[in-house]
């Protein structure tokens, strides 16, 4: 089996923060991450879907156990790296993956099996194959609204975005850390 490499683009807002989604609470957040840790998400959401997952298992697999975890920024949980994806850039990496399935099929089977069936060899019957093409679609994702307060995550040294109006703890996203949000200047410290 091929391995399939691609950069698959996400939009970034005007100060270069990534959007993330908790998958406990469902709250966004935006992270400011370097180019080869965006590179790597986009790669790493094409791989997910290109695994086929085993029905019912609710349990992490051994890929997941061993990925890094991140921290909610809003309700402290932590997940494997690979569950942050907001429902839109699920949406988009979907997309692209089934277009790239669809390739696959329509240059490897259903292409070859029309050429193949459309000469009948002489004193054969003839077989007629109609097969068509899986179409794909074209992949589109909103482009990043800038929106969201910088918060410093001063115990990492990283920053992240989190709601305006969010009074509560603010979890650092790589290591959590609490922070309590009452002084937004100082970030509480």
């Amino acid at each position: 089996m091929s391995e399939i490499r691609m950069n698959l683009p996400f939009p970034l807002d005007d100060d270069g923060f990534f959007r993330r989604e908790c998958p406990f609470c469902r709250k966004e957040f935006k992270v400011l991450l370097e180019k080869e840790e965006l590179t790597d998400l986009a790669q790493k959401g094409i791989d997910s879907f290109m695994i086929e997952l085993k029905e019912g298992t609710t349990d992490l697999d051994e890929s997941e156990r061993s990925e890094a975890e991140f921290i909610c920024p809003y309700c402290g949980q932590r997940a494997p790296s690979a569950r942050w994806w907001t429902q839109e850039q699920l949406a988009y990496v979907g997309i692209v993956a089934k277009n790239i399935m669809a390739k696959i099929v329509n240059e490897n089977l259903i292409r070859p099996l029309k050429r193949t069936f459309q000469r009948p060899s002489s004193g054969m019957v003839s077989i007629r194959f109609e097969g068509k093409e899986m179409k794909q679609q074209e992949p589109w994702i909103s482009p990043e609204v800038n929106d969201m307060e910088i918060f410093d995550l001063l115990c990492c040294q990283r920053k992240i975005k989190i709601e305006e109006n969010w009074q509560d703890a603010v979890y650092c996203f790589f290591c959590g850390f609490p922070y309590e949000h009452k002084n937004r200047e100082t970030n509480g410290v």
